[in-house]
């Protein structure tokens, strides 16, 4: 098993706290990539609304979230010594792979999970926005953030 990613926030504050922490950083990518493109400045005010920043945040705040990479076995015996049981899984992918990519989110008790027969990147990403939308996007716009 391989250990992917930056945060893993154990509680609610956790997560909320990482995603403010990841808001300057997201204006930033934004304003640089824009800079890039050679926007000027009414391009800018006219083209990068708060919805393009909100997303440039959701984004990186999802790629950086801790993943466990490895195959099913070791997936089933992590659940095992795990907090979590089978009920606590959301399953995304086939059943008919031999790997595995998973993230626990302690306070909402989920586990999501993606499976993948040869690319770990693209599963990883895939596994981190769905964690994003299904917990916390709900868990950050709840709180107003």
């Amino acid at each position: 098993m391989e250990t992917r990613g930056t945060f893993a926030p154990e509680t609610r504050a956790d997560a909320l706290e990482y995603y403010e922490e990841v808001g300057p950083v997201a204006q930033v990518v934004v304003r640089e990539a824009t800079k890039a493109m050679s926007f000027g400045a009414d391009e800018y005010d006219e083209r990068v609304t708060p919805e393009v920043i909100r997303t440039a945040r959701d984004a990186t705040f999802a790629e950086m979230l801790v993943v466990h990479v490895g195959e099913e076995g070791e997936f089933d015996d992590w659940l095992a010594e795990s907090e979590f049981d089978e009920d606590d899984v959301v399953r995304i992918g086939s059943d008919n792979v031999d790997n595995v990519v998973w993230h626990p989110i302690p306070f909402a008790d989920t586990v999501i999970a993606a499976t993948y027969q040869e690319e770990p990147d693209a599963a990883a990403s895939t596994l981190r926005r769905n964690a994003f939308g299904r917990v916390y996007r709900e868990e950050f716009y709840e709180s107003g953030r």
